[in-house]
Protein backbone atom coordinates (compact mmCIF):
# COMPACT_ATOMS: atom_id res chain seq x y z
CA UNK A 1 0.00 0.00 0.00
CA UNK A 2 2.80 2.45 0.84
CA UNK A 3 4.53 1.81 -2.51
CA UNK A 4 1.32 2.55 -4.34
CA UNK A 5 0.76 5.74 -2.35
CA UNK A 6 4.38 6.82 -2.95
CA UNK A 7 4.11 6.15 -6.70
CA UNK A 8 0.79 8.00 -6.92
CA UNK A 9 2.17 10.93 -4.91
CA UNK A 10 5.26 11.10 -7.12
CA UNK A 11 3.14 11.10 -10.27
CA UNK A 12 0.93 13.89 -8.94
CA UNK A 13 3.99 15.95 -7.90
CA UNK A 14 5.52 15.50 -11.36
CA UNK A 15 2.31 16.60 -13.10
CA UNK A 16 1.99 19.64 -10.85
CA UNK A 17 5.62 20.63 -11.43
CA UNK A 18 5.40 20.64 -15.24
CA UNK A 19 3.69 24.04 -15.52
CA UNK A 20 6.08 25.49 -12.92
CA UNK A 21 9.24 24.67 -14.87
CA UNK A 22 11.47 27.72 -15.37
CA UNK A 23 11.51 29.27 -18.84
CA UNK A 24 13.81 31.85 -20.35
CA UNK A 25 11.96 35.18 -19.91
CA UNK A 26 12.83 36.13 -23.51
CA UNK A 27 11.26 32.93 -24.83
CA UNK A 28 7.67 32.30 -23.80
CA UNK A 29 6.19 29.12 -25.26
CA UNK A 30 3.53 29.82 -27.86
CA UNK A 31 1.27 26.79 -27.63
CA UNK A 32 -1.18 28.16 -30.20
CA UNK A 33 1.34 29.05 -32.93
CA UNK A 34 0.73 28.18 -36.57
CA UNK A 35 2.49 25.14 -37.95
CA UNK A 36 2.66 21.46 -38.74
CA UNK A 37 1.96 18.71 -36.18
CA UNK A 38 1.72 14.93 -36.13
CA UNK A 39 0.12 12.68 -33.55
CA UNK A 40 -0.96 9.20 -32.75
CA UNK A 41 -3.17 7.54 -30.22
CA UNK A 42 -4.46 4.26 -29.05
CA UNK A 43 -8.10 4.23 -28.27
CA UNK A 44 -10.88 2.22 -26.82
CA UNK A 45 -13.95 2.06 -29.07
CA UNK A 46 -17.41 0.79 -28.37
CA UNK A 47 -18.33 -0.63 -31.75
CA UNK A 48 -21.68 -1.40 -33.32
CA UNK A 49 -21.67 -2.82 -36.83
CA UNK A 50 -24.90 -4.59 -37.49
CA UNK A 51 -28.04 -3.62 -39.30
CA UNK A 52 -26.20 -2.00 -42.19
CA UNK A 53 -25.02 -5.39 -43.48
CA UNK A 54 -27.43 -8.19 -44.30
CA UNK A 55 -25.24 -10.98 -42.86
CA UNK A 56 -24.23 -9.11 -39.70
CA UNK A 57 -25.28 -9.91 -36.17
CA UNK A 58 -28.06 -8.02 -34.45
CA UNK A 59 -27.22 -4.64 -32.94
CA UNK A 60 -24.78 -4.94 -30.03
CA UNK A 61 -22.05 -2.73 -28.61
CA UNK A 62 -18.65 -4.27 -27.90
CA UNK A 63 -15.30 -2.78 -26.81
CA UNK A 64 -12.33 -2.82 -29.20
CA UNK A 65 -8.79 -1.42 -28.87
CA UNK A 66 -7.91 0.70 -31.92
CA UNK A 67 -5.28 2.98 -33.47
CA UNK A 68 -5.45 6.51 -34.86
CA UNK A 69 -2.81 8.63 -36.66
CA UNK A 70 -3.12 12.30 -37.59
CA UNK A 71 -1.08 14.94 -39.38
CA UNK A 72 -2.31 18.49 -39.38
CA UNK A 73 -1.69 22.18 -39.78
CA UNK A 74 -2.59 24.73 -37.12
CA UNK A 75 -3.63 27.71 -39.23
CA UNK A 76 -4.76 30.05 -36.49
CA UNK A 77 -4.68 30.03 -32.68
CA UNK A 78 -8.28 28.75 -32.72
CA UNK A 79 -8.34 26.52 -35.86
CA UNK A 80 -6.47 23.46 -37.16
CA UNK A 81 -7.11 21.12 -40.10
CA UNK A 82 -5.86 17.52 -40.12
CA UNK A 83 -5.83 14.28 -42.08
CA UNK A 84 -6.88 11.33 -39.94
CA UNK A 85 -6.25 7.59 -40.50
CA UNK A 86 -7.89 5.17 -38.09
CA UNK A 87 -8.19 1.41 -37.76
CA UNK A 88 -10.64 -0.58 -35.66
CA UNK A 89 -10.25 -4.36 -35.46
CA UNK A 90 -12.84 -6.84 -36.68
CA UNK A 91 -16.08 -7.16 -34.82
CA UNK A 92 -19.22 -9.24 -35.31
CA UNK A 93 -20.34 -8.86 -38.89
CA UNK A 94 -17.15 -7.17 -40.15
CA UNK A 95 -14.07 -8.94 -41.55
CA UNK A 96 -10.55 -7.45 -41.59
CA UNK A 97 -11.48 -4.46 -39.46
CA UNK A 98 -12.76 -1.00 -40.30
CA UNK A 99 -10.54 1.65 -41.89
CA UNK A 100 -11.23 5.36 -41.66
CA UNK A 101 -9.58 8.11 -43.72
CA UNK A 102 -10.87 11.62 -43.26
CA UNK A 103 -10.31 15.32 -42.82
CA UNK A 104 -11.01 16.97 -39.47
CA UNK A 105 -11.37 20.56 -38.34
CA UNK A 106 -10.38 21.37 -34.74
CA UNK A 107 -11.79 24.45 -33.01
CA UNK A 108 -9.71 25.36 -29.95
CA UNK A 109 -11.41 26.96 -26.95
CA UNK A 110 -8.17 28.16 -25.25
CA UNK A 111 -4.61 29.10 -26.20
CA UNK A 112 -2.70 28.16 -23.03
CA UNK A 113 -0.85 25.01 -21.95
CA UNK A 114 -4.21 23.22 -21.62
CA UNK A 115 -6.28 23.51 -24.82
CA UNK A 116 -9.75 21.99 -24.99
CA UNK A 117 -11.21 21.65 -28.49
CA UNK A 118 -14.21 20.61 -30.56
CA UNK A 119 -13.64 18.43 -33.63
CA UNK A 120 -15.80 17.72 -36.70
CA UNK A 121 -14.73 15.58 -39.61
CA UNK A 122 -15.79 13.69 -42.71
CA UNK A 123 -14.18 11.05 -44.86
CA UNK A 124 -14.37 7.47 -46.09
CA UNK A 125 -14.88 4.23 -44.16
CA UNK A 126 -14.01 0.78 -45.51
CA UNK A 127 -15.64 -2.31 -44.02
CA UNK A 128 -16.05 -5.86 -45.40
CA UNK A 129 -19.32 -7.66 -44.56
CA UNK A 130 -19.20 -11.41 -43.87
CA UNK A 131 -18.75 -13.47 -47.04
CA UNK A 132 -18.25 -10.46 -49.32
CA UNK A 133 -15.44 -10.52 -51.89
CA UNK A 134 -14.70 -6.82 -51.46
CA UNK A 135 -15.07 -4.08 -48.89
CA UNK A 136 -17.94 -1.65 -48.79
CA UNK A 137 -16.86 2.01 -48.91
CA UNK A 138 -18.94 5.06 -48.14
CA UNK A 139 -18.96 8.31 -46.21
CA UNK A 140 -18.29 8.48 -42.49
CA UNK A 141 -18.56 11.43 -40.12
CA UNK A 142 -16.83 12.22 -36.82
CA UNK A 143 -17.60 14.59 -33.97
CA UNK A 144 -15.52 14.82 -30.81
CA UNK A 145 -14.47 16.76 -27.72
CA UNK A 146 -10.84 16.70 -26.68
CA UNK A 147 -8.00 18.36 -24.83
CA UNK A 148 -4.29 18.86 -25.49
CA UNK A 149 -1.92 19.34 -22.54
CA UNK A 150 1.45 20.78 -23.57
CA UNK A 151 4.39 19.28 -21.69
CA UNK A 152 6.80 21.64 -23.45
CA UNK A 153 7.02 23.79 -26.58
CA UNK A 154 6.74 20.76 -28.91
CA UNK A 155 5.09 17.81 -27.10
CA UNK A 156 1.50 17.50 -25.93
CA UNK A 157 -0.54 14.71 -24.36
CA UNK A 158 -4.00 14.29 -25.84
CA UNK A 159 -7.35 12.86 -24.74
CA UNK A 160 -10.48 12.81 -26.87
CA UNK A 161 -13.93 11.28 -26.82
CA UNK A 162 -16.00 11.13 -29.97
CA UNK A 163 -18.60 9.47 -32.16
CA UNK A 164 -18.05 8.14 -35.71
CA UNK A 165 -20.88 6.95 -37.93
CA UNK A 166 -21.16 5.64 -41.47
CA UNK A 167 -23.83 6.32 -44.07
CA UNK A 168 -24.97 4.71 -47.35
CA UNK A 169 -23.44 1.24 -47.84
CA UNK A 170 -22.00 1.24 -44.30
CA UNK A 171 -25.12 2.58 -42.61
CA UNK A 172 -25.31 1.80 -38.88
CA UNK A 173 -21.59 1.13 -38.57
CA UNK A 174 -21.03 3.23 -35.40
CA UNK A 175 -18.13 3.85 -33.01
CA UNK A 176 -18.00 5.68 -29.70
CA UNK A 177 -14.32 6.35 -28.98
CA UNK A 178 -12.01 7.35 -26.14
CA UNK A 179 -8.52 8.26 -27.47
CA UNK A 180 -5.37 8.79 -25.41
CA UNK A 181 -2.16 9.74 -27.18
CA UNK A 182 0.51 12.33 -27.91
CA UNK A 183 1.32 14.88 -30.60
CA UNK A 184 4.43 16.70 -31.70
CA UNK A 185 4.37 20.32 -32.92
CA UNK A 186 7.18 21.14 -35.36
Amino acid sequence: MTRTAFALGSLIALCLSLPAQAHDPDFAADYSRSGLYAGGSGFFALTSSSAGFSNAETLSWQPDPSLDFRIGWREHERLAMEIDLGWLPSSDGIEYGNWLLGINAKFYLAEDRVQPYLLVGAGAMWARPPGALSSEVDWAFRQALGVEYYIDHHWALTAETGFVWGVGKIWKNYFMTLNVGALYRF
